[in-house]
This record gives structure tokens, sequence and C-alpha cells, in this order.
């Protein structure tokens, strides 16, 4: 075959081809594309169908899934329900322990040890700053420990606002699942944000709640147009200089710019 044909033929990819090597209808195919794998071309489409095959996750049930990202390569997506099945099939699956940490909780983890000790406030637990999962398949001498951090991941949006301590442990869970048992070719939707169809990574803003409000009045005093203006900005840089641009100082000021934070 010329390389001319081998072009023509693997433009050719069909719903009927793909499904010779997935095994899935031609039906199934479509309603996939048209729900799960969203603008993915022929080629991807059975690149994924094939992936979905080989870890016996079905995309169906909402247990496996694509997008593309910023450069147009597809990722495979899974939950923690598509991690955790996977993890099952194995012979070597022993359970898994996760729990989510408050900030008036008794908390040490030692990760090198594998070691964690937890005590939950139950009388004031105060707000969720993490979550942990320990895994250890059988055989293995160490158990695989991974902590999640709210701040890192918390979406701030749908069921991250009304179930908050479930969210931030299947944010564990998957990273320890996927450590412990080698799963590379699946994604955790926990580590990206999805915006215009398009998967991005989940981005830190590692910036305290006063630096917020100090950029944020810094950015409005540009917009100012106000005769003390100049003035304005010589007390914030003295008081951010001193130490003394706390939240009071930027709500006095706020009010001055008339601006809200």
């Amino acid at each position: 075959m010329t390389e001319q044909k081998e072009a023509n033929a693997i433009v050719e990819m069909t719903a009927e081809k793909i499904a010779n090597v997935t095994g899935f209808t031609p039906a199934e195919i479509a309603i996939v594309k048209r729900t799960v794998a969203k603008g993915t071309t022929d080629f991807e489409l059975a690149y994924f169908l094939n992936i979905a095959k080989s870890v016996e996750l079905n995309p169906f049930n909402k247990e496996i899934w694509c997008y593309k990202d910023g450069k147009g390569n597809v990722l495979v997506f899974a939950g923690r329900d598509g991690f955790l099945k996977k993890a099952q099939q194995s012979p070597l699956w022993n359970g898994m322990t996760s729990s989510e940490v408050c900030a008036n909780d008794v908390f040490e983890m030692d990760v090198a040890k594998a070691q964690i000790t937890h005590k939950p406030n139950f009388k004031d637990r105060g707000e969720i700053i993490g979550a942990y999962a320990i895994v250890k398949p059988k055989g293995c001498e160490l158990a695989t420990v991974e902590w999640a951090d709210i701040k890192i991941f918390d979406k701030k949006q749908n069921t991250w606002n009304t179930h908050k301590a479930e969210m931030i442990k299947k944010v564990a869970e998957v990273h320890a699942l996927k450590k412990a048992f080698g799963i590379t070719v699946l994604q955790s939707e926990y580590d990206w944000q999805i915006k215009d169809d398009k998967a991005l990574p989940i981005t830190v803003d590692t910036r305290t709640p006063i630096e917020i409000i100090q950029e944020k009045i810094l950015l409005a005093l540009d917009e100012y147009t106000g005769e003390d203006k100049e003035e304005i900005r010589r007390s914030c840089v003295d008081a951010k200089q001193k130490g003394t641009f706390d939240e009071k100082f930027g709500k006095e000021v706020a009010a001055i710019l008339g601006v809200e934070l």
C-alpha cells in the first residue's frame, strides 16, 4: 500500500471501523461522542474507547470520560468511583482508609513512615483543612499515604459547597489509589478544571486574605480620581511597610475609594 493509500485509509475511520476495534456498537459510539467525548475526532474517539475497554470502565455509567487540554491533547478522566473500581479489580486490593481533617482535630502525619495520628474533636472540629487517604495493597511493606489540602482543591461550587468533606476525601482517595496501584492512564477529575470544554490544570492562589485585600486596594487606587489619591497611596504603602495594613485598615480605605472587598 502506498503512503497516499495509507493516508486515505486513516482518514476513512468510520463508526463501523471504530466498532470493530473497540467492541462498542455504532449506536453506542454515536452516544459517547455526543456526551462524554465531545469534540473528539474519530481517531481520538477510538483511542478513548480503547482505553475505556482496557481499564474496564463504562462511559455510560460516567465511570470514564474525556476532554482535550489547551493544546488539543485528549485526556481521559475518571472520578473516585472509577479509580476505586479499577483498584478493586486487582488481586492486591486490601481496602482503604480516609477522613477529612478539621482545624481543631489532633492530627499528625509522617509520610516517610506511612503513619497518621488523627483524633477528631467532635465537640468543635472547626473548618475543614484537608483530607488524607491510606491504601496498602497486599504484599506491600509500606502503605501509600496521600494528603489533599482544601486550599488547593476546593472549587467553591456545586458539591464542593454542599458536601465539602466528601469531596476533599475523594481527592485524597484518588491520589492514593492512583499511586498505590499504578493507574497511570487515567487523570483525576479533581486535579483539573473544565472551562469552555477544555481541561486546564487547577491553579492555586497562594496569596493570604490580607494580600488579596491589599492588591484590590492598589488596583482600585489606579482608577481613583480623587484629589487625595496620592495621600491614600502613601498611607497604604506606609501601612504595608509597617505591617499595619490589616483587614480593618483595608475596609476603611475601600470605603473611601467606593469599592467592595
